[in-house]
């Protein structure tokens, strides 16, 4: 089987505290402009970006994930990182996927602004050979060479969306509507479990 003839599979992780359309448009971008099969959704049980705890449950933010990609067979979600130990660093959930998906070509999801700190992450040496990146363009960030392993990166022409979880999450403090800001089910699940009242 040639390079060009492996199947092609995308991993979005995050927090996910709440997903939103910004979430989607940048999984569906890649789907299209990199040639995936699917893109897979992996919401982190304890990001080693965050100092503090999610405001959602992991189970509720994998949950929202789930809603989020009903009638879309292009997308899926994967909660392994709840079988991990906290913090949740990439390489480990890596490791996982390496197992879960042999033979496959794995493409790690990423900003440009993300993409600029890889040689900072846990075990860079190791992550820069079990996966390959798609990375978003982001405004006032470029797309930089690495240090060996020389990780390979996909570019993906995003588009500058400006939709944040921490702008959803302030909105339904303030009981202001977010049902421009993110998909129908993700909303009503919110609203139905009366997540993110209280700071």
């Amino acid at each position: 089987m040639s390079g060009s003839d492996l199947p092609m599979l995308g991993f979005l992780g995050g927090s996910f505290d709440p997903p939103h359309l910004g979430h989607l448009i940048i999984a569906r971008d890649a789907l299209e402009q990199i040639g995936l099969e699917k893109v897979f959704l992996i919401p982190a049980k304890q990001s080693p970006m965050r100092n503090n705890a999610h405001n959602a449950s992991f189970e509720d933010r994998v949950q929202m994930c789930r809603e989020m990609s009903k009638g879309r067979d292009w997308l899926d979600v994967l909660d392994i990182e709840g079988e991990l130990p906290s913090p949740s660093f990439t390489v480990n959930t890596a490791r996982l996927l390496v197992e879960k998906f042999p033979g496959a070509a794995l493409f790690w999801l990423l900003g440009a602004d993300q993409w600029e700190r890889l040689p900072e992450w846990k075990d860079y040496d190791l992550l820069a050979r079990m996966l390959r990146f798609g990375v978003a363009t982001r405004p006032g960030h470029k797309i930089c060479a690495h240090p060996p392993p020389y990780p390979e990166a996909t570019l993906i022409h995003a588009r500058n969306i400006e939709i944040s979880s921490t702008e959803l999450r302030e909105r339904l403090y303030c009981n202001l509507p977010i049902d421009h800001l993110t998909p129908a089910r993700v909303h009503d699940f919110i609203v139905g479990k009366g997540l993110y009242k209280h700071h």
